[in-house]
């Protein structure tokens, strides 16, 4: 039982779980809400996908991670880098397999994107400054255009594309600040570690800046509604507030690490706002 538990957690539950929410927010934002057999076999690919691509992370991550994260199952000895290699290829299939049924030319060549990013980004961007952090991002908004996609309104899934990516560019600079240690124990390139952490502060402090006043387009554009506005501005914008304040005070990486189980969090108020923003 705690080998199969050790796989499950290469997965990233939490992960799933934000997948899985997405996805039925994606499904209010429909102008007739999809039917539950599409929506469950929309949940089993994105799973599979994201489950996919954080097994072959931390398969890319197992000498970083014996650093930054012990507590994974890898460095813990509980699964070994050809098992997690193993599982990736499994859950990529899987997805693949639950695709078929559900089978256009667009949502073709998002999955397909997806893979090419989710196989790319752990091997050959994740080291490197921003375009690691601009890649993973753009896999986390990537959920709503293949959740609008496969529900049958790709346009639907624009707007929170584009929100989901901007608030996890954020999340993942503040990571990189977090995980220098280990980066540069393994000559990786993030941003903190090539341009300096008060450089990198700056930079997160303008992305949130960009973010909370694009964040409220939506609203003035009248895409989403005032319960919209009034989540994002109590539930996102004062938790944004308060992480360029406190990053400008402290960047140390126990700081970050706080800051990033923060703006974790805060993506699950985000999600809400786009929910409520129908109403």
């Amino acid at each position: 039982m705690k080998k199969v538990l050790a796989y499950i957690r290469l997965m990233r539950p939490l992960n799933l779980l934000q997948g899985g929410i997405a996805l039925l927010v994606a499904a209010t934002l429909m102008d007739r809400f999809p039917a539950w057999n599409i929506i469950l076999l929309a949940t089993g690919i994105v799973w599979s996908y994201t489950g996919a691509g954080n097994a072959i992370n931390d398969y890319c991550d197992a000498g970083i991670d014996k650093i930054n994260r012990p507590e994974r199952p890898i460095p813990q000895g509980l699964v070994s880098r050809k098992g997690a290699l193993t599982w990736a290829v499994c859950l990529f299939l899987t997805g693949s397999l639950l695709a078929i049924p559900v089978f256009t030319l667009e949502l073709m060549i998002i999955l397909l994107l997806a893979v090419l990013l989710l196989t790319t980004y752990s091997l050959f961007f994740k080291m490197r400054p921003l375009l690691g952090n601009v890649v993973v991002s753009t896999i986390l908004g990537m959920t709503f255009l293949f959740a609008a996609s496969i529900y049958g309104d790709i346009s639907k899934g624009v707007t929170p594309f584009f929100l989901a990516f901007g608030f996890n560019l954020i999340r993942e600079i503040v990571k990189d600040v977090q995980d220098m240690k280990g980066d540069q124990a393994l000559g990786a390139r993030t941003l903190p570690l090539k341009y300096g952490v008060e450089v990198t502060r700056k930079i997160i402090n303008t992305l949130t800046l960009i973010l909370m006043f694009g964040a409220i387009a939506p609203y003035i554009l009248h895409i989403y509604g005032k319960f919209y506005l009034l989540t994002l501005i109590f539930g996102v914008e004062f938790p944004l507030v308060y992480v360029i304040y406190s990053i400008r005070k402290d960047c140390s990486a126990s700081n970050c690490s706080r800051l990033s189980a923060i703006l974790k969090s805060d993506i699950f108020l985000g999600l809400l706002a786009i929910f409520l923003g129908k109403f």
